[in-house]
């Protein structure tokens, strides 16, 4: 008779957050991700993180035991690196490191950099060079349909529901704790409490409805309120969170 095992392996694709190192000035490295932690701790206490090194080239020294030490230290949990060159391929083990594949998976990609870089990344593009990048001979591909995952029962706390293509609507209350991570649209029809993130994989004209805001945190493609953040006249309402430019709005629907 076969007994059954008390385990199963099986592949499956997870969101995670990802930090682009740009540079091996560690110091430096810990002292910005340290001012952006403390800025807001709820978001980053005990989350998984990839490390990205496709920035980092072959001869760099980088010290992976500390990187590794760095991010524990700050309540963060490491788990591989991505792109990673021959050299700290190699020294990966060594170091407690897993090596991941490059970026075939889905991530949620929130890059921790300097100020100089973000300032440069951030910078607008001039009419004249979106103008040179359209042609007349571009054909327009006709949009895929979206998809919806419909959730009818409450998202209990410590519970996370993922869509990476499409948009979740939730015909119930999220818990304090749980986690909404949706390329499209998020609708819910009761309570929002936890966190709600739209437009994980950079979709800008993402939104969140819901009927009652009490989040612990709400992002659209990366640009997030804490709930320090949301204005109390706001608190309870039946809202619309969008991006307008680079500012996460949050409107009232009914008043």
């Amino acid at each position: 008779m076969s007994q059954s095992k008390i385990y199963q392996l099986k592949g499956e694709l997870s969101t995670m957050m990802v930090l682009y190192l740009r540079g091996i000035d560690l110091k430096l490295l810990e002292d910005e991700l340290s001012r952006q932690i403390d800025s807001s701790p709820q978001l980053f206490r005990g989350i998984p993180i990839i490390v990205d090194l496709s920035a980092i080239k072959v001869g760099n020294s980088l010290d992976l035991k500390w990187l590794k030490n760095l991010l524990l230290n700050r309540d963060l949990i490491p788990v591989g690196l991505r792109n990673a060159n021959e050299d700290l391929a190699v020294k990966a083990g060594n170091a407690g490191w897993a090596l991941l594949a490059g970026n075939g998976g889905r991530s949620r990609e929130i890059e921790l950099n300097s100020a100089e870089i973000v300032a440069k990344e951030q910078r607008e593009i001039s009419h004249e060079e979106v103008a040179e990048e359209v042609t007349p001979q571009e054909v327009v591909e006709p949009a895929e349909p979206i998809e919806t995952m419909m959730h009818v029962q409450q998202v209990r706390s410590g519970q996370q529901l993922s869509v990476p293509q499409g948009d979740l609507v939730v015909i119930n209350s999220v818990n304090e704790g749980a986690e909404l991570l949706v390329d499209g649209n998020i609708h819910v029809y009761g309570a929002l409490r936890g966190r709600a993130l739209a437009g994980i994989h950079g979709n800008r004209s993402a939104r969140i409805f819901c009927q009652s805001l009490e989040a612990e945190l709400v992002a659209i493609a990366g640009f997030y309120r804490m709930q320090e953040d949301i204005p109390a006249e706001l608190r309870g309402k039946t809202v619309q969170i969008y991006l307008d430019q680079d500012e996460l709005k949050i409107e009232q629907l009914v008043k």
